[in-house]
C-alpha cells in the first residue's frame, strides 16, 4: 500500500495554469464597494448555497443548511452540490438541488438552472478560490455574493472574516450566519438515510458472525480519499490484533477498490470481521450507528461518524492545520498523528491503541 503523494500530470498542471489565468480575469470584475455583512434590509427570498466539493465537507455543513432553513422558513433555498456529494442530500426535502458535473453538457445545464433560479443571495462555501464557483456566481446574477475573506480579488461583494485556524464547522457557522442567525442545536445533525439503507445494515448485523452487543463492535475503516492518508496493511493488522486483545471485535470497512486488502486483513487476523460490500455511501453510513467506536484515517468517514453520533478515533498526518480543522465534532473522540506532513509515515500504532483505551474509558464514564 503506497504512501507516496501522487505527482500532478502534465494535463493537470495545464488545467491549474488555465484556472490561474481565469482568476486574474475575475479579479478585474471585483466591485468597487464591498461589505463584511449582509444588510438587514437585503432581500432573502431566494438563496443559493454552493457546496460543490467533497463528501466530508457536505456532511459537516448539512446541519447549518437546516438551521438556515429553520431561520428563514419562507425562503426558497437551493443547494449546488457536486455529483459526488449530492447523494448526502438525496432525502433532504426542504431544499432545491442543482448538481455540478464536469461533463460539459451537464455543466451547461447546471449553469442554466442557476441562471433561472436567480437568487437574491449566493453563498460560496468553498474557502479556496474556485474558478468554477466564480462562474456560477456570475451566472446567478445574485445581488449579494458572499464568500470568505481572502487576499485574491473576485467578483463578490460581501467578504466574511474567517480565522486561519478555525474548525470547518466554525467557518460554516460564520459564513451562513451572515445570511441569518443560526441555532445549530435546534436541528438534527445526522445524514438522512432511507428504510432501504437501514434494512441493509440490519441484515448485515443480524448475521451469526457479528457480536450481538454493540459495545463490542469497533469499526476499522481502512480506506481514505487520498492514498497517502492510508496506513499499510501491516499497520491495520496490528490495530486489529490490539482491538481483539482488548475484548472487542474489529469490523473492517472499506471502499470497493480496497476489497482485496480488507479480505487479506480478515484472513490473517483471526477474529477480524470483514464488512459488507456497499454500493453507495448511504449504505456505508447506515452501518455506523451499529458500532461502538469507529477508527479511521482522515477522510469523510470521520464526519459521517460524527453526524451519526458515533465516537471516533481519527488518524491524521503531521499537518496540524489540517488536523485541527477536520477533527470530529459533537462526539467523544481521540486522534493520533503521523510523523510526516503529507503521509501517514511514522504513525505510532501503540499510541493509536493507547488513545483507543482512553476513548473507551471516556465512553464508559458517560
Amino acid at each position: 500500500m503506497s504512501r507516496r503523494k501522487p505527482q500532478k500530470t502534465v494535463l493537470k498542471r495545464i488545467e491549474i495554469f488555465g484556472r490561474k489565468l481565469l482568476m486574474k480575469f475575475f479579479a478585474l470584475l471585483q466591485p468597487n464597494t464591498t461589505f463584511d455583512y449582509l444588510p438587514d434590509d437585503a432581500k432573502r427570498d431566494k438563496i443559493l448555497l454552493m457546496r460543490q466539493d467533497k463528501l466530508g465537507d457536505m456532511a459537516v455543513t448539512l446541519p447549518y443548511f437546516r438551521a438556515l432553513k429553520r431561520a428563514l422558513p419562507k425562503s426558497s433555498i437551493t443547494i449546488l452540490a457536486s455529483k459526488q456529494n449530492a447523494i448526502l442530500i438525496k432525502y433532504e426535502q426542504s431544499f432545491g438541488k442543482i448538481i455540478y458535473d464536469k461533463n460539459p453538457l451537464k455543466f451547461i445545464k447546471s449553469l442554466w438552472q442557476v441562471f433561472r433560479f436567480h437568487p437574491d443571495v449566493v453563498v460560496d462555501l468553498q474557502l479556496k478560490e474556485s474558478a468554477t464557483s466564480t462562474i456560477y456566481v456570475l451566472v446567478s446574477r445574485a445581488r449579494w455574493r458572499i464568500r470568505a475573506q481572502r487576499n485574491i480579488k473576485l467578483p463578490y461583494n460581501i467578504y466574511v472574516d474567517i480565522g486561519g485556524d478555525w474548525h470547518i464547522s466554525e467557518e460554516m457557522q460564520k459564513l451562513l450566519g451572515t445570511v441569518a442567525p443560526l441555532d445549530i442545536d435546534s436541528v438534527p445533525g445526522e445524514v438522512v438515510i432511507s428504510e432501504a439503507e437501514t434494512a441493509f445494515a440490519i441484515k448485515y448485523f443480524s448475521s451469526g458472525v457479528i457480536p450481538d452487543m454493540k459495545s463490542r463492535r469497533v469499526g476499522l475503516n481502512i480506506s481514505a480519499g487520498k492514498p497517502e492518508r492510508m496506513l499499510t496493511t501491516n499497520e491495520y493488522i496490528e490495530i486489529c490484533r490490539g482491538i481483539i486483545q482488548r475484548g472487542f471485535k474489529p469490523i473492517i470497512l472499506y471502499s470497493p477498490g480496497d476489497n482485496g486488502v480488507a479480505r487479506q486483513i480478515s484472513h490473517i487476523v483471526k477474529g477480524a470481521i470483514i464488512g459488507p460490500e456497499t454500493a453507495t455511501v448511504l449504505e456505508v453510513i447506515s452501518l455506523l450507528p451499529k458500532l461502538h467506536i469507529l477508527i479511521t484515517p482522515d477522510t469523510a468517514m470521520v464526519h459521517f461518524a460524527s453526524a451519526m453520533k458515533v465516537p471516533v478515533l481519527a488518524l491524521y498526518t503531521a499537518n496540524d492545520w489540517n488536523c485541527n480543522r477536520w477533527l470530529p465534532k459533537s462526539v467523544p473522540y481521540r486522534f493520533c498523528q503521523s510523523a510526516d506532513y503529507d503521509t501517514m509515515e511514522g504513525i505510532d500504532i501503540q499510541q493509536v491503541l493507547n488513545k483507543f483505551d482512553e476513548l473507551v474509558g471516556e465512553i464508559r464514564e458517560k
